[in-house]
């Protein structure tokens, strides 16, 4: 899916860097101050908004777009 028809919000943004670096999500909850759920609901939503089926695919999508 073209990265222009995708609106990631800033948070699901900075998630997603810090899951491109291989925090969990519990790390990335402590690093951005939120809770370990919250960041499973980003990523479930990146997943539901790019289409792609799991999290290796979207940190792919996402260095190949230029996000992270």
């Amino acid at each position: 899916m073209p990265i222009d028809k995708i609106m990631l919000s800033k948070s699901e943004i900075k998630v997603l860097e810090l899951v491109a670096k291989g925090y969990t999500s519990e790390k990335i909850g402590g690093a951005l101050g939120i809770a370990k759920t919250t960041v499973q609901t980003h990523r479930r939503n990146m997943l539901r908004k790019t289409g792609i089926s799991n999290t290796q695919q979207l940190v792919g999508w996402a260095v190949r777009a230029g996000l992270v």
